[in-house]
């Protein structure tokens, strides 16, 4: 029992980091696809605007 506590207590700090990249990881691999969507999104809704003002008669 002694050694499965000193095993914990010495690698406690790489199984945190680990864990932290894991966690990382799974957050990043979760959203890449709405990551990848953005520019696309990000050109149509600027499309979108150019075209409103476009279409607003200027004051002139």
């Amino acid at each position: 029992m002694n050694h499965i506590k000193d095993f914990f207590y010495n690698k406690s700090d790489v199984i945190i980091v680990l864990i932290i990249l894991i966690a990382a990881g799974l957050l990043i691999y979760d959203r890449v696809g709405v990551i990848m969507d953005y520019p696309q999104k990000f050109a149509e809704d600027n499309k979108v605007q150019v075209e409103e003002q476009a279409e607003e008669p200027s004051a002139e």
